[in-house]
């Protein structure tokens, strides 16, 4: 029904009728409570395959249908990223699965929201609903229902309904399956609008490099910018997942479909752009492989900054999306373990820069999330004093260090790993005074536990027979690894032991 829905009926007129008739059976109610099914208690609980439905409004003209009594915390999180709205707009987010043939129901249970839109002089409903365009057991969409009862202009998808962390609006349209967004108008036919918006500034210099072969590679326009591949046969995954990957407003993306692509290769690509649109492309990789080395190698190929993302969508899809029932938020990219677990990182983009004269190589982390055990509420970057000392993001994880000292060098181009969170401890030449244990101690104890089994310690100064015992008490308290690190000409040498136990030599790239 879905194909239909979204691309008109060839009786209009017929089917306009047939809506006026179920409109006459949609009365304005009072209440923002509608039973979905046939009985239930007074409470609203489920009870034979019914539940209580609920409109909360939790901005101007932002409108949030859940079960129970309380939206959600993930759907407060995805009205966050919506308000405030533009003028003359509302917005509908549907956050309960609805059974077939309820659409009807639905427009009951919105109408008092959607009549005092109305009487605000909003125009244009965006409908934040998986499949809101397409058509359910009675052959119409809600969105249509909606465009037609109450002549609102409404914006709605034919597949998933995404929003991105910038407040963007997404929705895969990928072969062989409904998606985009459509748009209906009273009377009129709904017609295709994309698969996101607003359309980003970048997108007309990116589909003007359109589709072409790079030495052996295949580069093509995806929905987040460009996707690089190998020439010749590829997987479906290798066609669908960069289509599934969503659009950033400010940046666009350049997707490899695996880390192995060389960096001679993407400088072509990247050389094709303008500088602003090259300045703001980040590349990221699909197998989650961290992309430090090819990163410094384009760095040094192009002359300029390159921006590298930590972590990728899962494989799978499964986990790539914060879902919301039938409405999904885009969620930040990932790591994937070798057990197949999904988890995120600190940090979220690392720059990396040209060598200089020596040699040396600058990697910056330019994005990231902080651990609510030092406050989670800052993507700042810079060191800066936490509940637990002066404290860093890195590539790889974080360094805690003494006051008025920066990461030393060998922490911040330790690359991202997939399995292991990097805890980088104390500065070269420092002795190990007793608050960086203090705050070693502080962040191993309240540390997520999903993170804290992944961290592996790494020490940096005069680490003395004392210091080394503490470390190793901690580590076995927590169960965790800890790598020796070592001052001068030895700094990037050293003995790990991994979060399973096993013992190997560990070393770090000097790019």
């Amino acid at each position: 029904m879905a194909g239909e829905a979204v691309r008109g009926h060839p009786q209009q007129r017929e089917r306009l009728c047939v809506l006026s008739r179920c409109f006459d059976r949609l009365p304005v109610l009072g209440t923002l409570q509608i039973l979905i099914g046939h009985e239930a208690d007074m409470g609203g609980e489920r009870v034979d395959g019914t539940a209580m439905l609920t409109v909360t409004r939790t901005g101007e003209h932002v409108h949030l249908v859940h079960s129970g009594s309380r939206p959600p915390d993930r759907l407060r999180r995805l009205a966050g990223l919506l308000t405030p709205v533009r003028p003359g707009e509302a917005v509908v987010a549907v956050g309960a699965p609805l059974p077939d043939g309820d659409a009807e129901q639905l427009c009951r249970l919105l109408a008092p929201a959607l009549e005092s839109s109305l009487e605000a002089h909003v125009r244009l409903l965006v409908l934040l609903m998986a499949e809101g365009a397409s058509g359910r057991a009675s052959g119409f969409s809600v969105a249509e229902l909606i465009s037609e009862q109450w002549r609102l202009d409404v914006l709605a998808t034919a597949g998933s309904a995404l929003v991105t962390e910038d407040g963007s609006l997404f929705s895969p349209d990928l072969p062989g399956a409904s998606g985009g967004w459509w748009h209906f108008s009273s009377g009129a036919s709904p017609r295709s609008v994309g698969s996101h918006l607003p359309v980003p500034g970048w997108r007309s210099a990116v589909r003007r490099v359109g589709r072409q072969n790079v030495g052996g590679y295949v580069v093509e326009p995806v929905p987040a910018g460009l996707a690089i591949r190998r020439s010749g046969p590829a997987s479906v995954a290798a066609h669908t997942r960069p289509l599934a990957l969503p659009p950033e407003r400010e940046r666009p993306q350049l997707v490899l479909m695996s880390s192995d692509v060389p960096a001679a290769a993407l400088a072509v690509v990247m050389a094709a752009l303008p500088d602003h649109v090259r300045n703001l492309m980040r590349l990221v990789s699909l197998d989650g492989r961290p992309l430090l080395r090819t990163g410094q190698e384009l760095a040094d190929l192009l002359g300029s900054d390159v921006r590298l993302a930590v972590g990728a969508p899962p494989a799978d899809g499964g986990s790539c999306w914060e879902v919301v029932s039938s409405t999904d938020v885009a969620a930040e990219l990932g790591m994937t373990d070798a057990e197949g677990e999904f988890w995120r990182p600190f940090a979220r983009t690392v720059v990396c820069s040209p060598a200089g004269a020596g040699g040396e190589r600058v990697v910056r982390v330019t994005e990231c999330r902080m651990p609510p055990v030092l406050g989670g509420t800052t993507d700042r970057t810079a060191p800066g004093h936490t509940p637990i000392g002066r404290v860093v993001v890195t590539a790889a994880g974080l360094w805690i260090g003494p006051g008025g000292t920066s990461p030393p060098y060998a922490a911040t181009v330790r690359p991202p790993c997939r399995d292991t969170l990097a805890v980088e401890l104390g500065s070269p030449g420092r002795v190990f005074d007793e608050d960086l244990w203090k705050g070693l101690a502080v962040l191993l104890e309240r540390l997520e536990s999903d993170l804290r089994r992944r961290v592996v310690v790494h020490t940096h100064g005069d680490l003395a027979a004392k210091d080394r015992a503490r470390l190793d008490e901690l580590c076995a308290r927590h169960r965790i690894g800890s790598g020796r690190g070592h001052d001068g000409e030895h700094a990037h040498q050293g003995v790990l032991t991994g979060p399973d136990g096993r013992m190997g030599s560990g070393s770090v790239p000097r790019g």
